[in-house]
């Protein structure tokens, strides 16, 4: 027996190689009419066919009535229908071309050169194509390709199973809902009593009563209908006055909160003004305007230094500028306060101030300049004293008359006993002495000559006690300003 390799046949559903068992090579003719005849013809009592089908099957040519010569019919295999039972010389005919096919395979072929010569291997090739024969008829009858293998046709066989089942249960349903209809119907027409003409009376007064019930819920419908239209405007023209209202209510409470904001706005800037007040009102304007300091050896007021040296020189310009804010700082004590000088007037007219005095003398009033310019002159050489000394000696006596003022109008204020003439001696006290032209010892002349660092000094001390004497009279300057 040779391999499956060699015989060729596979299985038509997974393509494996099969092994022919030996009962099925060793085939009588008896066996394969069998296998190739074999019936699996329904049986009509168990089906109900339309009689429009089976006139349609009646209808068809059978293979024997067809002009076909022997010699065609011998070459091919005509398959079985299913009105096998009604043309039984198509089925001998069949079986008879069957038959002669198997028996050609049987009798023998031509010896192929290729193949083995000995007698055992010819007969197993014939009996291998004989079945492969008898596989394609087999095939051909069924939904089944053959050969199949063992696995294949146990799956094949679930399968059928399955469908078997679905198909049985589908019958059962049918039955069962025609059984059912055939109950209905029979009940239907033994049960059916006569209806009688007073019956038909109650229905049709039933049917009136119930027609005007009809038209009465119509009726009422309609009302309905108009009502819900009517609630449905009402509740539009609700919606919209209470939109309207709550509009309006949202603009108040907006104009409200804006008011509100506008409001603490106010306050703050009410409050920030009064805060910017109290500051203003603490603040010494007079203080602010004339900032007197020093640095080092120099006296400085507003920022302008009064004095020089040799290894420090200033220009003159700023002397002048200095100079010409004390004068302009003591004439606004004396006219804020009302200070009448004895035999001076103050002059401030910036760098170029002047300071006049009455000469009792003469009885003449004399100009003397606050500034001095680097211009030369004879008396620097004789050291004779110009009207730039003089202005300087007048301011010390400026300071000191204001300064008796002072102390007087403190005296009068606290008691009305005292004399209001007090001597020099009787002021406020000043930190540096003054006396004539010296200040703490230190001239404030310069005789033309540059300033040297005792006039720097004596400079610095007369600003020191024009700080001093600010300070006293502020309190009556803040007073006596005007609102």
């Amino acid at each position: 027996m040779r391999n499956s390799d060699e015989t060729g046949l596979k299985c038509q559903n997974c393509q494996l190689p099969l092994e022919i068992d030996s009962s099925l090579l060793d085939l009588s003719l008896a066996q394969r009419d069998m296998l190739v005849n074999f019936s699996n013809d329904y049986n009509p009592n168990n089906y109900n066919i339309p009689t429009d089908r089976l006139h349609r099957l009646n209808k068809v040519v059978s293979p024997t009535e067809l002009n076909i010569q022997n010699s065609i019919l011998d070459s091919y295999v005509f398959l079985q229908d299913g009105s096998h039972d009604e043309h039984p010389s198509s089925q001998r005919s069949l079986d008879a071309s069957s038959q002669t096919t198997f028996r050609e395979e049987d009798s023998g072929d031509e010896p192929d050169d290729n193949q083995p010569s000995s007698p055992t291997a010819r007969t197993l090739s014939t009996q291998v194509t004989a079945l492969a024969n008898v596989f394609n008829v087999l095939s051909s009858k069924t939904n089944i390709d053959y050969p199949v293998c063992q696995d294949c046709c146990n799956i094949l066989i679930q399968r059928l199973q399955s469908e078997y089942d679905d198909a049985t249960k589908e019958r059962d349903t049918y039955t069962q809902f025609l059984s059912r209809i055939e109950k209905q119907k029979q009940l239907s027409s033994s049960d059916s009593p006569d209806i009688t003409s007073e019956e038909i009376n109650q229905l049709k007064l039933e049917r009136e009563k119930l027609f005007k019930e009809l038209l009465q819920l119509e009726h009422q419908d309609e009302e309905l209908d108009q009502e819900i239209i009517s609630l449905q405007s009402n509740l539009k023209d609700k919606i919209q006055h209470e939109n309207e209202d709550l509009r309006k209510k949202n603009i108040e409470d907006l104009e409200q909160l804006e008011f509100s904001k506008e409001v603490r706005s106010l306050k703050n800037q009410h409050e920030l003004t009064l805060n910017n007040l109290d500051k203003l009102r603490k603040v010494n304007i007079y203080n602010e305007t004339f900032k007197i300091s020093h640095e080092g050896p120099f006296g400085v007021i507003n920022g302008l230094r009064i004095g020089g040296f040799d290894n420090t020189t200033v220009p003159w310009h700023e002397i002048n500028a200095g100079l010409g804010q004390v004068v302009l700082l003591l004439a606004t004590i004396c006219a804020r306060l009302k200070i009448k000088l004895d035999d001076y007037k103050l002059q401030p007219m910036g760098s170029f101030s002047t300071i006049s005095k009455f000469i009792q003398e003469t009885q003449e009033w004399e100009n003397y300049e606050v500034y001095s310019n680097e211009n030369f002159r004879l008396g620097k050489i004789f050291r004779k004293e110009t009207t730039f000394d003089k202005a300087m000696v007048s301011i010390l006596a400026i300071i000191q008359q204001m300064a008796i003022w002072l102390s007087r109008s403190n005296a009068t204020s606290a008691t009305d006993d005292q004399s209001p003439n007090k001597s020099v001696d009787d002021g406020i006290d000043l930190p540096y002495l003054m006396h004539k032209d010296k200040i703490n010892g230190n001239s404030v002349k310069l005789f033309g000559a540059k300033p040297g660092i005792e006039w720097t000094i004596a400079m610095k001390f007369l600003l020191t006690n024009a700080k001093w004497l600010l300070a006293f009279s502020s309190s009556r300057l803040v007073q006596s300003s005007p609102a």
